[in-house]
C-alpha cells in the first residue's frame, strides 16, 4: 500500500510500520528503509551542547555563550578496553567566541550525557570533530565516496529546535556557491531548522553524503534562521577535511 508523502517524516515508528511504502516527489520510500533509518542510523545521531567559560584566579567563570547542535558518529576506536567514538559536526557549533574557553557535552540516543573533547576544527570547511568515551554501543555511519546527484532521495537526521532524533526526507535540489565557504554546497528539501547544524544527510544506502550546515529560505538562496531548504557540506569536501586526521 502506498501513501502520498509530501510532508516531512517525523520519525514516528507506528507511522513507519503502517505501510509498505511512501511516495515522495514521485519516488517510493519503503517502510524497510524508514525503519532502518529510525533505528540503526538514528543510533549514530548525537546532540551536542557547547558552553563557554573563562578562568579568573583559579575560579571557573561561566561565559555568556551557549549553543546546541547535532553530530554524527563516524569512527570508533578501542584503547585499553575502552571504546571511544568520533563525532563529525560543524565548526560553528563548537567555536562560539575566541575570547572564551569551550567545553562540550554529547547526548546520545540513550539520553546519556558525556563530556567530549575537541580533536579538530577548520572554519574553511566549517567542520569539526569531537571525541568521547562510550557509555553504550553506538552505530558508526558509513561514509559515501562521491557527492549525491541532483534529484537523489536523501534523509536529514538531527536534533533541530531542541528536539531529539528527528528524521526528514527530501531530495537533492542543486549545488550553489555561498559566501560562507569556497566550494559549492548542497541544497536539499529534507526540512531542517535551527539546531540541525552538524546533523547528517544520508542516502538510501544509509551512507553519509553531507553534513547539514546552513538553511535557505523558499524565496531565494539567502541564508536565514527560519529556513525550509537545507544547505549541506558535500561528502567529497568532508573527506578532504578528514585527511587532516592523518597529518
Amino acid at each position: 500500500m502506498k501513501k502520498i508523502f509530501k510532508a516531512i517524516i517525523m520519525a514516528i515508528l507506528t507511522l513507519f510500520l503502517s505501510a509498505c511504502s511512501f511516495t515522495i516527489f514521485d519516488k517510493p520510500i519503503y517502510s524497510e528503509t524508514l525503519n532502518h533509518v529510525s533505528t540503526v542510523v538514528m543510533n549514530a545521531n548525537v546532540k551536542i551542547s557547547t558552553s563557554t567559560y573563562r578562568m579568573e584566579f583559579f575560579y571557573k567563570i561561566e561565559g555568556p555563550y551557549r549553543a546546541f547542535g547535532s553530530g554524527v558518529v563516524f569512527q570508533k576506536e578501542v584503547i585499553n578496553n575502552d571504546t571511544y567514538y568520533y563525532v563529525l559536526t560543524n565548526a560553528h557549533v563548537v567555536d562560539l567566541d575566541t575570547e572564551y574557553n569551550h567545553e562540550y557535552e554529547i547526548e546520545d540516543i540513550y539520553n546519556n550525557t558525556i563530556s567530549a573533547e575537541l580533536i579538530l576544527k577548520d572554519f574553511e570547511y566549517d567542520l569539526a570533530i569531537l571525541k568521547f568515551k562510550a557509555v553504550n554501543e553506538l552505530n558508526v555511519i558509513e561514509l559515501a565516496s562521491v557527492n549525491p546527484k541532483i534529484n537523489e532521495t536523501v534523509f536529514s537526521v538531527g536534533s533541530p529546535a531542541g528536539k531529539h532524533n528527528i528524521i526528514t526526507a527530501g531530495k537533492i535540489l542543486s549545488y550553489i556557491e555561498t559566501d560562507k565557504v569556497e566550494y559549492e554546497v548542497i541544497v536539499h528539501d529534507a526540512f531542517i531548522h535551527k539546531g540541525s547544524s552538524g546533523g547528517m544527510l544520508i542516502n538510501q544506502k544509509y551512507q553519509l553524503v553531507g553534513i547539514n550546515t546552513w538553511g535557505f529560505t523558499e524565496q531565494d538562496e539567502t541564508i536565514d534562521e527560519n529556513f525550509v531548504k537545507g544547505g549541506a557540506t558535500p561528502i567529497e569536501k568532508i573527506l578532504e577535511f578528514l585527511e587532516q586526521l592523518d597529518n
